[in-house]
């Protein structure tokens, strides 16, 4: 099956963010003829269904507003329509992006070196041109046959003739027709195309300036930043804020009390073979964790140090792709873990029904709200064992890409990720969701076209992934606390060293000059422990050290500047 047949099959965001919007108003058509017929729901379940309601509509409203910035509509017969008009172009657009890879991949064989040389530019000219066209909203048809046809199609073009394709095509795409009017069919020379459909060939160099973070070792670890997180509970704004804000008093009571200690790494029995060489949780948390496992295994409930085990990232759609539920690289396949607990994100409604009912070790995952959750439970004395998706490495990146799907990036394609994502879970999610559109064929690599149009997609989707931190879901929604303190932290990095960083946000803030925003105290430890376990904080190594003292200032480089600005 060629590329372009392929691309038949794609729907696009918008596409399925409506139809996900259909189904969740499905659900509620019939909640809503059970009410009216005088019937009972279940109070607690209702406000959580009508919750995943109102995040599928915005959700859909950001999905198509990254497509078309100015799209309006004003009924559902305009929306459909206008999630068809969406469709269509970005079937267009994949098509052009799919000829922009083949003609990338091919080159032209000539016995002049001066004349192959000017065919390569006008290849190049062509290819940049379809990349143009593929950013417009409503971009033209392409006319011809599919990808593999289409060069020797379009050089057979007469000119003396009225054709309406080559009319379309002059008008339309001045570079490609000019490329093609010039080019000898006989003189190119295609790339392979593997069994996977996607066209192989050399992938120029990408330009790229960069400079990768250095990595922070501490005596038996490496820490870095984390992600941002998501699950499917919702609660009202003063619920969420509530869980996030501990009173003095049991601010205090959280630095009194102390968590079971970590233990030398004596389990590592537990964990399994090549899912743990690829394991993206802390290796001192994954060792913690077996402990607990067999500790729980004779002791009884009443008597653990530790009443679950929390699995905790932002990055946890699609749901099967993901560090922490992938069947064969997530944390229940690396800890080889046989509970009886679901491998779904759950709730803290949920996981705290779960914990009460259950007489095993629960392993439950989740995203920010989980871990909101399970931190402000400390101050009760309620501890939980925590692994989280941090920053990934660079190591872990090429892994996950590499490894786990076996796609074939180019070192400087690497690089990018790095740079584009700064490793934070919650941006490497979304990268994966741009180069995996259809996860049941994955590219085997990536040419330069679709990875230029890749990248420019990603940087249009960082305002969406903004809102979604205010306003997103409660897996991924931080509280205005919370954002006040990622902007206190990219504020105070300008001037600051790691050493400086804690004082500079506690007692020097006045030097900033931002009397709205209030220096940090003790009461913000909980927001900082949480930021830093989803990896949008980068963290100090070394054993312990509490969340203030482990702050480090952000580079000038780092992704989450970019969040920041958006927020």
């Amino acid at each position: 099956m060629g590329a372009f047949e392929q691309t038949k099959c794609r729907r696009s965001i918008v596409s399925d963010t409506y139809q996900n919007l259909s189904d969740q108003v499905k659900r509620w058509r019939e909640k809503i003829d059970l009410l009216e017929a005088g019937q009972t729901l279940e109070r607690g379940q209702a406000i959580v269904d009508l919750g995943r309601l109102l995040d599928a509509c915005q959700n859909l409203r950001d999905a198509v507003h990254s497509e078309d910035a100015s799209a309006t509509w004003k009924g559902a017969n305009e929306l459909k329509l206008l999630v068809e008009r969406l469709e269509e172009a970005a079937e267009r657009r994949t098509r052009y992006l799919d000829l922009a890879q083949w003609l990338g991949a091919g080159t032209v064989e000539h016995r002049r070196e001066r004349t192959r040389q000017e065919r390569l530019r006008q290849r190049d000219a062509a290819v940049a041109e379809l990349m143009e066209i593929s950013e417009m909203a409503t971009p033209p048809e392409l006319p011809g046959p599919g990808v593999e046809e289409w060069l020797n199609w379009a050089c057979n073009l007469d000119d003396s003739t009225n054709d309406p394709d080559l009319a379309q095509l002059k008008a339309h795409f001045p570079r490609v027709d000019d490329f093609v009017r010039q080019l000898d069919i006989e003189s190119w020379r295609e790339g392979a195309l593997p069994a996977g459909g996607h066209v192989v060939g050399v992938v120029p160099e990408i330009p790229l300036k960069m400079s990768v973070p250095p990595v922070i070792e501490g005596p038996s670890e490496v820490v870095e930043p984390a992600a941002p997180v998501q699950s499917g509970w919702s609660a009202t704004e003063s619920e969420v804020e509530n869980e996030a804000e501990p009173t003095p008093a049991t601010a205090s009571k959280v630095e009194e009390r102390e968590e079971p200690a970590p233990t030398p790494r004596k389990h590592t029995e537990s964990l399994e073979g090549e899912a743990k060489k690829l394991a993206f949780f802390d290796q001192d948390e994954l060792e913690n964790f077996a402990r607990y496992m067999e500790e729980s295994k004779t002791e009884p409930k009443i008597a653990r140090s530790v009443r679950s085990l929390l699995g905790i990232s932002q990055w946890l759609l699609p749901s099967d792709q993901n560090p922490v539920l992938h069947a064969t690289y997530g944390i229940r396949a690396v800890l080889g873990y046989k509970g009886s607990s679901d491998l779904l994100p759950v709730s803290p409604t949920e996981a705290a029904r779960a914990i009460e009912t259950e007489n095993g070790l629960l392993l439950l995952t989740g995203g920010a709200d989980l871990l909101r959750w399970s931190i402000a439970q400390r101050a009760e004395g309620h501890f939980d064992g925590v692994a989280s998706v941090r920053r990934l490495s660079i190591e872990q990146v090429r892994g996950w890409f590499s490894e786990v799907y076996k796609i074939e990036l180019a070192e400087p394609q690497v690089l990018d990720v790095y740079k584009l994502t700064s490793g934070i879970p919650l941006l490497v999610g979304e990268l994966h969701r741009l180069i995996l559109p259809n996860p049941k064929t994955p590219p085997t690599w990536l040419g330069y076209a679709i990875w230029t149009n890749v990248k420019g997609s990603f940087e249009r989707r960082l305002p969406v992934l903004a809102r979604e931190l205010r306003n997103g879901s409660p897996a991924v929604r931080l509280t205005e606390q919370e954002i006040r303190l990622l902007k206190m932290v990219v504020i105070a990095s300008d001037d600051s060293t790691p050493e400086t960083i804690g004082s500079n946000l506690r007692e020097n803030w006045d030097k900033y000059r931002r009397p709205e925003i209030q220096a940090l105290t003790a009461k913000d430890e909980p927001r900082v422990r949480l930021l830093q376990t989803l990896g949008l904080l980068p963290v100090r190594g070394g054993h312990g050290l509490g969340p203030m003292q482990s702050i480090l200032p952000v580079g000038p480089e780092d992704a989450l500047r970019q969040i920041v600005s958006y927020l």
